[in-house]
């Protein structure tokens, strides 16, 4: 299986959780590849529309590599996000990255179980596995479950997980729920 694991820097600097899960998925036999995002290497999206309308399914902006990672996270079977949870929420590099990932998604709208939702730009959307991180309290990480959980409604992955570790020393669980995740089958 293809899988992009997109990490935030804080995950590459201690370098411990972003290796032990390639490694982990390696291992299991999947194809990792594996990007570390920083919120200084892309623009902000501009909220032009341009990629809905102009450029369909590529962003205007064309030279900071949000395209190139949002067209390998489409040609991928799963994607996981390696996330510091800040305030809930994903950390600003990840945070960053699906703003400009918009492209990914049409501009018409339709009913999705029951509320309005944007249409499906592509017939199929990799699964999606968000894992947050980090000495966030309870209620932080009730919000960070919720956030996936509603943003995976907006994307439509035919499957997705969502978890939170509190330290590094944690992660063998989580990666025995994401091997399990994943030989479910996608």
């Amino acid at each position: 299986m293809k899988i992009l694991m997109l990490c935030d820097r804080e995950s590459a600097l201690t370098g411990s959780l972003q290796d032990g899960f390639q490694s982990l998925l390696a291992g299991a036999g999947h194809d990792v590849a594996s990007v570390t995002l920083s919120r200084e290497d892309f623009k902000p999206c501009l909220g032009c529309f341009g990629c809905w309308v102009k450029t369909p399914g590529r962003c205007v902006a064309q030279n900071d590599g949000a395209n190139c990672i949002a067209e390998k996270q489409m040609n991928s079977d799963a994607v996981l996000l390696l996330t510091k949870i800040t305030y809930g929420g994903f950390s600003a590099d990840i945070k960053s990255y699906l703003d400009r990932s918009i492209q990914n998604i049409a501009s018409d709208f339709e009913v999705y179980k029951g509320e309005m939702r944007h249409k499906m730009r592509y017939t199929r959307f990799p699964a999606w596995i968000a894992l947050g991180y980090g000495d966030a309290s309870e209620a932080e990480r009730q919000t960070f479950a919720h956030l996936t959980q509603r943003n995976a409604l907006n994307m439509r992955p035919d499957k997705f997980l969502s978890l939170t570790i509190k330290s590094e020393g944690t992660h063998e669980e989580a990666g025995r729920s994401i091997l399990e995740f994943l030989e479910e089958g996608i």
